[in-house]
């Protein structure tokens, strides 16, 4: 299972300086990222690797965030290479990198890059492929890897609304299982990750404490 999210301690009702910034880094994010046009096959190839990605996650129980900044990765990847998906070893390795760099990113045990060819890996690479690759993926993203997501969004509203304890974490979880199981679907990549945040929280605040809408 992925890895329960952590909460930290910190004030319930935060100034709008935050909101600020993560809606300029949003909106910066968005015009820096080329429009992607999905065709079925390259939506195809993207949910194959997403689900791949999420798959990896799991199995090491990493964090929602690991997963989500890895299907971030390739996304960004995806939309300035446009990947050809006549070779799928291309988007494999692409996706092999990519949750091995949000790994490394967010977790504290990070696994071999071999061993990261888990959950029916259709190939199999050296470690100095990945390597090489994981270099691409940084140049191409120019080192930008913390990038604004709607993990962002619902751990901000979630502290604004002064949730606590039991009813902040159930938010939270649920908030997380709802984004991971939509990322894979390319029809969401038109969304901003506000967007996305607050539809989801919507949609699970009103299943947990109606009364807070």
């Amino acid at each position: 299972p992925i890895k329960a999210p952590i909460l930290v301690e910190q004030g319930l009702f935060w100034d709008n300086e935050e909101l600020i910034s993560l809606l300029s880094k949003e909106s910066e994010q968005n015009e820096l990222q080329k429009p992607l046009q999905i065709s079925p096959s390259l939506a195809g190839a993207r949910r194959e690797a997403v689900d791949w990605m999420l798959r990896v996650a799991s199995h090491y129980s990493f964090s929602a965030l690991s997963a989500v900044l890895a299907a971030d990765y390739f996304d960004g990847f995806l939309s300035s290479l446009q990947l050809q998906v006549e070779k799928p070893w291309m988007t494999q390795l692409a996706a092999v990198a990519c949750i091995s760099l949000a790994a490394k990113v967010e977790e504290t045990q990070v696994p071999l890059l071999l061993d990261f060819q888990v959950e029916d890996s259709k190939y199999v690479f050296e470690a100095r492929t990945i390597k090489r690759m994981e270099i691409l993926v940084l140049s191409t993203l120019q080192w930008k890897m913390n990038p604004v997501t709607p993990i962002s969004f619902i751990d901000y509203i979630t502290r604004r609304l002064g949730l606590k304890n039991h009813l902040c974490w159930e938010v939270l979880k649920r908030c997380e299982l709802v984004l991971l199981s939509l990322i894979s679907d390319s029809r969401f990549m038109s969304f901003l990750p506000s967007v996305v945040a607050t539809a989801i929280m919507l949609h699970v605040v009103n299943n947990i404490e109606p009364c807070l809408l």
